[in-house]
């Protein structure tokens, strides 16, 4: 059972990573492995909500660019 834990646990961690990353079709991917693998589904959303509101929140830090003079 602990190996089956580690398999949706692994598949969570890099789906995390992807939607930070703003990667949303390997984030989707990756979540549906990991409730296919057992992941129960309250903490599987609850970890796409925060990787979401990561990724937002570091899209939103970064600074506007300016458009070049024609």
């Amino acid at each position: 059972m602990a190996d089956a834990t580690a398999d949706w646990s692994a598949a969570l961690s890099l789906m995390s990573d992807a939607f930070i990353a703003g990667d949303n079709s390997r984030g989707e991917e990756l979540f549906t492995l990991a409730l296919d693998g057992g992941a129960p589904w309250d903490v599987a959303t609850s970890m796409v909500a925060r990787a979401l509101s990561a990724h937002r929140a570091s899209a939103s830090a970064l600074p506007i660019e300016e458009p070049l003079p024609a």
